[in-house]
């Protein structure tokens, strides 16, 4: 299970971190670069990505810790399931659909299964 875990968090930082260079490098593949409001939202989310991407450098050496584990789980679960619902909704780009769907529920699982392979701190 730590190895998946660990596998969850270099695959995100992977994956975002592509995402963000896409998004710096050519936004003409996923917006219209005539529209100054779709710039701003793609280098916006291209700095949410590296940050989102980044979890891995914050918790690596963490990654026994029941709490910490918590707390990263939660918050990527939150936002893979929250840009896969909007992606939904904007009825645009299925396979990041599919891929934060995918992590979303990864994300979930691994949550609930803490106490299976992370350290509980010891009751005082």
């Amino acid at each position: 299970m730590k190895k998946l875990y660990s596998a969850i968090l270099v695959a995100n930082l992977m994956i975002e971190g592509v995402g963000a260079s896409v998004l710096f490098a050519a936004p003409q593949i996923l917006v219209d670069t005539g529209n100054s409001s779709a710039m701003l939202w793609a280098w916006n989310y291209g700095f949410v990505a590296l940050a989102v991407g980044s979890a891995v450098f914050w918790t690596w050496s963490h990654r026994d810790s029941f709490a910490a584990a918590g707390a990263v789980l939660g918050i990527l679960f939150s936002f893979h399931l929250a840009i896969a619902v909007a992606l939904t909704i904007a009825d645009t780009l299925f396979a990041d659909v599919v891929v934060h769907g995918v992590f979303a529920v990864l994300c979930l699982y691994l949550y609930t299964q803490r106490p299976k392979w992370c350290l509980r701190p010891q009751a005082a």
